[in-house]
């Protein structure tokens, strides 16, 4: 297995971080990933001595502490109360998998994700954001974000590997998603390319 380059996204850096402090108060951390590049942010977490539950569908190898268990099991698990290996969990990290469902669903996968944290654990979260070149062309951009729900420009599609309809956020959209959850919302943020991430922990 290759080394791995550093994680390019911010909120991975993020999520590494919360785990390094973590471990350095005595802490086996278990954590939940789903979403784009969470194979590789699972190895990394690995690495730094946490224990990982993996959603995932690449045949990809991993390492000692990560489990593996189909993607695929992310829509069952906002159906379903049955408890995860390794849960509660100390971090669940989601990279834009929520962008792929209505808002009225995602809402409820952020409020069953937070469920499965330990109190004071945090849910790290990205979306597609309605201010990235994803909004261009966006046909439902005039809409409230709670109605929005379509496909984004060919071009864009092509390009991003998107091939369903989407709801794009601002991040004024997703700090209202993580307190209509009842999470502590600790950060947003928006990246250079207009997609917006934040942080809430369970309280």
């Amino acid at each position: 297995m290759g080394e791995l380059p550093p994680p390019s996204c911010e909120l991975d850096q993020w999520a590494l971080a919360e785990v390094e402090k973590r471990q350095r108060s005595g802490e086996v951390v278990h954590a939940l990933l789903i979403g784009v590049g969470a194979e590789a942010q699972a190895r990394r977490m690995a690495a730094l001595g946490a224990r990982v539950v993996l959603l995932s569908d690449l045949d990809e190898e991993t390492q000692v502490n990560v489990l593996r268990r189909p993607a695929a099991l992310f829509d069952a698990l906002a159906e379903s109360d049955e408890a995860l290996p390794l849960q509660p969990f100390d971090i669940v990290l989601c990279q834009r998998a929520l962008s792929a469902l209505p808002y009225a669903e995602a809402r409820r996968r952020v409020r069953r994700l937070l469920g499965r944290l330990k109190i004071g654990g945090k849910l790290f979260v990205s979306l597609y954001g309605i201010h990235s070149d994803l909004g261009d062309h966006y046909t439902d951009g005039g809409k409230l974000v709670c109605d929005r729900f379509a496909v984004v420009a060919p071009d864009l599609a092509r390009r991003y590997g998107i091939d369903s309809p989407v709801c794009l956020y601002s991040e004024r959209n997703l700090f209202m998603l993580l307190m209509e959850c009842g999470g502590a919302i600790l950060k947003t943020s928006s990246s250079a390319l207009g997609h917006v991430r934040g942080i809430a922990a369970r309280i």
